[in-house]
């Protein structure tokens, strides 16, 4: 009765210690796959965050290019055009 008890024991201790290996592998797999989730969370954060830099940068751009300096002197060239020659038929009218 003894034996068959430390026998039982014996098998239980293997079953223990074989359990315990599984649990550490499981735990090392477990913390590197946190560790990467983590990091690419982290990426994408960044990502985002360039992205959206990157709309507002693009938008005042645009937002620019409406009122770009090269357009506003076409305007202007066209304005002082426009007076000129208005000046200049008042001029011949009298």
């Amino acid at each position: 009765m003894i034996s068959t008890n430390t026998s039982i024991i014996k098998v239980y201790k293997r079953q223990v210690e074989e359990a315990e290996e599984i649990a550490a592998i499981n735990l090392a797999k477990f913390r590197k796959v946190q560790t990467e989730l983590e990091d690419s969370a982290e990426r994408a954060d960044l990502a985002e965050n360039q992205l959206g830099k990157l709309r507002a940068k693009n938008r005042s751009s645009v937002s620019a290019s409406r009122t770009s300096p090269a357009r506003e002197l076409r305007e202007t060239t066209t304005t002082v055009r426009a007076t000129s020659a208005l000046r200049a038929g008042l001029v011949r009218q009298r």
